[in-house]
């Protein structure tokens, strides 16, 4: 390896080091209260995720309003049996995605001045609500939290680069990201007064897109109204994808290019740049056992760049170092995951949950 090999091995070392420099977290309040706080949570066959959820939001005292998409599986029963409030989304209009019409019927049933979305597979830790809700208190607009991911079987620990991508896309963790405020939000946990959701238009404003999360941030950053996305650390958790490998395939070829698409452009080149460290990185080994390149060096670099995928990995989410020394793996995954993700962005709809979405942007009038 020349010295400029060597050199743009450390660029790009660096590059991935500030792509998650410092991830924001929740801070470390007292208690909350929670009277004025309504939870609202859309739930499409929800059944097996929601006792988790509504477990870890009993004795907070928010009132709790599940949202049936159209489930066949009992949800309504098991969010009714747990305490919550259960209304139906159904029928579903034209132009709007089954996501964000369960979310604005619930922000319609809400009778909290402050309204908390959250995603059937989400948990939180005791107290965690309140730290969301005097987060939003403080920083005001919507504040975002993408929870701390949780893999439950080995194909799970698949989306750990996912994950790493995700957060240093949105420029939330680089210090002059940090700066210049976070780019997009995720939709796993979104608050926000209901007084300005309404003043942006709801979620009318998102209609039918895809990345649901990302639009309902444009149209806050658009009246004015700041972004704060938090890393759920300790406080917020989730387990994604449950169902196996094509849950997983599915549910990010709906996001990723689109994800992506929102990104600015020049996080977007750090992050292609320190992708290109993780191809070189696993063609290493072949390279040394063709003949091509020096053994020792092959592993070395293979050995660092694991380092560093552990290093990003388990800010993320609970991965071990069997699945950072799987990093190529992890990342044949992703490639081939984005490519299916641009072809069926550009072809225009993409499946999720048994529905086609549009990837065209469109707005509610």
């Amino acid at each position: 390896m020349s010295a400029v090999d060597v050199v743009l091995v450390v660029v790009r070392l660096a590059i991935g080091v500030w792509l998650l420099w410092s991830l924001p977290r929740l801070g470390r309040l007292g208690s909350f209260d929670l009277d004025r706080v309504t939870v609202v949570v859309p739930a499409r066959n929800e059944a097996a995720q929601l006792p988790r959820l509504l477990r870890s939001l009993s004795g907070t005292r928010a009132e709790v309003v599940v949202v049936d998409d159209d489930s066949t599986d009992g949800t309504p029963s098991v969010a009714s049996s747990h305490g919550a409030t259960v209304v139906s989304s159904s029928p579903l209009p034209d132009g709007w995605g089954g996501k964000a019409w369960a979310c604005e019927v619930g922000a319609k049933a809400a009778t909290g001045d402050v309204v908390v979305f959250v995603d059937a597979d989400v948990r939180f830790a005791p107290g965690a609500l309140g730290r969301v809700v005097a987060a939003l208190d403080e920083r005001g607009g919507l504040v975002s939290v993408q929870p701390f991911h949780v893999p439950g079987s080995p194909v799970e620990h698949l989306a750990a680069l996912f994950n790493v991508v995700a957060i240093a896309a949105t420029d939330v963790a680089s210090p002059t990201g940090r700066r210049a405020g976070a780019r997009g939000a995720f939709g796993p946990v979104l608050a926000c007064r209901r007084a300005d959701h309404e003043r942006v238009g709801g979620h009318a404003v998102v209609g039918g897109r895809v990345n649901d999360d990302v639009a309902l941030a444009e149209a806050f950053e658009a009246h004015d109204l700041p972004v704060t996305v938090l890393a759920g650390g300790d406080d917020v958790a989730f387990r994604m994808y449950p169902l196996g490998l094509g849950q997983l395939v599915e549910g990010f070829t709906k996001n990723l290019a689109a994800g992506v698409g929102a990104a600015r452009r020049s996080t977007a080149l750090l992050v292609v740049a320190w992708l290109t460290l993780l191809v070189q990185a696993s063609v290493a080994p072949v390279r040394a056992l063709l003949g091509s390149a020096d053994p020792l060096v092959a592993g070395a670099l293979y050995a660092v760049v694991a380092a560093q995928v552990w290093w990003m990995a388990r800010r993320v989410g609970r991965f071990g170092p069997v699945t950072a020394l799987a990093f190529p793996l992890l990342l044949v995954t992703f490639l081939a995951v984005f490519a299916r993700s641009v072809v069926a962005t550009a072809r225009g709809s993409v499946s999720w949950r048994g529905r086609r979405l549009t990837t065209r942007r469109s707005r509610r009038p």
